[in-house]
């Protein structure tokens, strides 16, 4: 090891973890994030300022373009404090929600209590509540308006815990009790039940909220409603597991085992089968729809405004083909508007999965926005109810993320969109005329912007931020006009606990031709005169484009703190490979039929390229580490590319694309005859002889099939004679709670310590 390696290496491992603590959290550390409106119906909009210490809230006036405090801070804690009969902590409006009364008073919560505030006589008072009677039946107006939690069937092996949905009357919420479908009364609770047939693996199901990510990387909460316009049907499918053969579970943390039976489909294994209904929620009869639900998965976009037709996205399994369907939801006839055929795919299967079917209803019967890369790139297409192409309404070498919302009146539609290809992972408000013509940018700043509209679509607040840019918002008007900027984040705090931004950059791929984009993260400490080792984060798989675009992690977990992994010690580098999305569909078609070469190449090409304008990175120290497709990625680029990776850590990996049916889009369908050499490219355990590095596995005990493929995988190496770890979590799942995910990360800052820091002799 050279002088300069030596100094990198002997770094103060005690500074070092104090570092990484410090900037876990970011979000810690900004002051002023971003805008989040609450809109009024006037037109203006009132936001949250500050934290607890000095919160204030203020409202936004678009006539004025100012934003003043809606209330006096000193005379609501004077009055609140007298209502409540004792001092308020901190300094600022000790409530962060409330809402108007028909008088302009405000109801607010307070320590556990409930009150009132009128700002025009100053005056605080407390609400009663519930009397002894509705606590204990739970009949409370606040109880009875809130929705219950129930648990939702899904293709993945646990169902999800969704709020009941409410009608559109406000009157009834559809609820799921042991698969079965209850409306429950919202005058008096009362549970009616809809449906009596429910078994094991074929229960029935209603469509709740469903969490996925955003076009800009955000969490999102996507929903349609299932009831009809006018409250009185409700859309609901049955969903049949009955033909999924089981995976065992196994649970030891209890006195005696207990043995669990999951459905989960294998690649190539029947999947859920899921045939709608429309169901009349007085009399219960059942309209079965003629949809054909074997191999495919079926979205609800939505009803007709006479509330006598649901329309519907049948998706094939391997995300082929697609069609938009209409159906009668009184006799359940069924007539196919429009279908599209690609010849590899035409969605990302966990979109779908998450409810992004990339069909967007229009209001008013006009038909519906088809998301589409016939062209090369995702753009959008009218087409009418008849399904007839009235016009494309996109176009460009740059593609549109996602539809935001549609102006009724105006017709405008509003996108997010990867306009300026100079730096294509930048996202740009603009938009586009149903009509037609030229698509009208409404953003500039560089950076990844979210937009939130206005009821009546006159305004919209934008927050810009990228990776090094702190959040900022401010307030447009339809036409991209600038009426207000807000102050930037206050990031401050976070420079002085050691934060650095971090380094964007471009490298060539491994066909020497396409560019990939990374990020790169540097300890607070960073002298370009040492050599540093470096550890890759990776994902690799087709859904995500992994690397951050964004000022703060999306998630809380200390693992994914990438900022905080680089204090430590280290150069911290992410890059999205061919395969990944975002970019052209000619970039991503690169995983079909190829899951495992091209990304391993690409990565191990771009870390080389990195490095060559970059001496500080110590490429005889590389380690890499991922989680879930990040855990197969990182085990394959250990295989393929063993001169480069040293050391590595997968957590949460799937090793067997036969495994689980969530590779057959990209690996050309279900297995069979035809697809059998991209399968088997894929599979990892095959090569477990070839590996050289250092490897530790992590998996959750109750993960099913990540499981199963760690143990088959350390099997492998075991038969192959290459040592190496793996880490149990007992009865642990995909994600890890706090306390094994602490351990998880002990491991890892071990592991690599040993094999980048001290230079230790891999030993297989």
């Amino acid at each position: 090891m050279s002088g300069t390696q030596i100094m990198a290496a002997e770094r103060n491992r005690t500074a070092d973890r104090a570092a990484y603590d410090a900037l876990v959290d970011i979000g810690a550390f900004i002051e002023g994030d971003r805008i989040q409106a609450n809109w009024l119906a006037d037109g203006r909009f009132w936001f949250v300022e500050g934290d607890p210490e000095c919160r204030n809230i203020q409202v936004f006036d678009p006539a004025t373009r100012e934003a003043t405090s809606l209330f006096d801070v000193g005379v609501l804690r004077a009055a609140l404090s007298a209502a409540a009969g004792k001092a308020l902590p901190y300094d600022g409006v000790p409530f962060e929600s409330f809402h108007f009364t028909p008088d302009g008073a405000v109801n607010f919560s307070f320590d556990g209590d409930d009150y009132r505030f009128d700002p025009t006589t100053g005056t605080a008072s407390h609400i009663p509540g519930p009397n002894l009677v509705d606590v204990h039946l739970g009949t409370d107006p606040k109880s009875r308006m809130t929705p219950k939690m129930m648990q939702r069937p899904n293709v993945f092996p646990d169902p999800a815990p969704v709020p009941e949905t409410l009608s559109p009357d406000g009157r009834r919420f559809a609820s799921l009790i042991d698969g079965d479908i209850y409306i429950r009364s919202v005058s008096d609770t009362r549970l009616d039940r809809l449906t009596f047939d429910a078994e094991p693996d074929f229960g029935w199901d209603v469509e709740s909220v469903r969490m996925g990510l955003s076009s800009s990387g955000a969490l999102m909460h996507l929903t349609v409603n299932p009831w009809s316009p006018d409250s009185s049907r409700l859309y609901a499918t049955r969903f049949d597991q009955r033909r999924s053969r089981p995976q065992l579970r196994i649970r030891y943390l209890r006195h005696f085992d207990e043995v669990e039976q999951v459905q989960f489909a294998r690649a190539g294994d029947a999947l859920a089968e899921t045939p709608p209904y429309v169901i009349n929620i007085f009399s219960g009869a059942q309209v079965a729809l003629d949809v054909d639900a074997r191999n495919a998965f079926i979205l609800l976009l939505g009803w007709n405004p006479g509330g006598d037709a649901v329309y519907l996205c049948r998706i094939s399994r391997d995300m082929k083909r697609a069609e938009v369907i209409v159906a009668d939801a009184a006799t359940g006839a069924v007539r196919t508007l429009f279908s599209e055929e690609a010849e590899t795919f035409l969605r990302i299967q966990h979109e779908v999965i998450g409810g992004r079917s990339g069909c967007t209803l229009l209001p008013n019967e006009q038909g519906f926005v088809w998301e589409s890369e016939r062209s090369g790139w995702k753009h959008l297409y009218h087409y009418d109810l008849d399904g007839n192409l009235v016009r494309q309404l996109t176009d460009g070498e740059w593609p549109v993320a996602e539809v935001l919302c549609v102006d009724p009146v105006k017709n405008w539609i509003y996108i997010s969109a990867g306009i300026d290809q100079a730096r294509p992972y930048d996202l740009h408000i603009a938009r586009v005329r149903l009509a037609g013509g030229e698509v009208e940018r409404l953003t500039t700043a560089p950076g990844v912007h979210e937009a939130q509209f206005a009821p009546d679509f006159s305004i919209f607040i934008d927050t810009v931020e990228g990776p090094g840019l702190p959040p900022r918002s401010r307030v447009i008007a339809a036409d991209g006009k600038m009426l207000h900027e807000f102050p930037e984040a206050d990031v401050s705090a976070l420079i002085a606990a050691g934060w650095t931004p971090p380094e964007e950059f471009a490298v060539k791929a491994a066909d020497g031709e396409t560019e990939l984009h990374g990020i790169l993260f540097k300890p607070r400490d960073f002298d370009p005169s040492l050599r540093y080792p470096v550890i890759e984060y990776i994902y690799g798989g087709p859904q995500v484009a992994m690397v951050p675009r964004r000022f703060k992690p999306l998630t809380p977990s200390r693992m994914f703190s990438l900022p905080a992994l680089a204090q430590l010690g280290y150069i911290v580098v992410v890059v999205d490979a061919r395969g990944t999305p975002r970019r052209s569909k000619a970039f991503q078609d690169e995983v079909y039929g190829n899951w495992r070469y091209s990304v391993t190449a690409d990565h191990a090409a771009a870390l080389r390229n990195a490095a060559a304008t970059r001496p500080w990175m110590d490429l005889d120290r590389v380690g890499i580490w991922g989680h879930s497709w990040g855990g197969y990625f990182t085990v394959a680029n250990m295989l393929d590319n063993p001169e480069l990776y040293r050391a590595g850590v997968a957590s949460a990996p799937g090793f067997d694309p036969y495994s689980a049916f969530i590779y057959e889009p990209y690996l050309g369908g279900v297995p069979s005859p035809r697809t059998k050499a991209a399968y088997d490219e894929a599979l990892l355990y095959t090569d477990a002889h070839k590996l050289e590095g250092a490897l530790m596995i992590i998996a959750g005990m109750n993960d099913i099939g990540v499981w199963h493929s760690a143990v088959n995988m350390t099997n492998a190496l075991i038969e192959a004679g290459k040592a190496h770890e793996l880490v149990v979590m007992p009865e642990q799942f995909h994600g890890y709670a706090t306390a094994h995910e602490n351990m998880a990360m002990k491991k890892m800052f071990e592991h690599f310590e040993r094999y980048l820091q001290r230079g230790e002799e891999v030993r297989l």
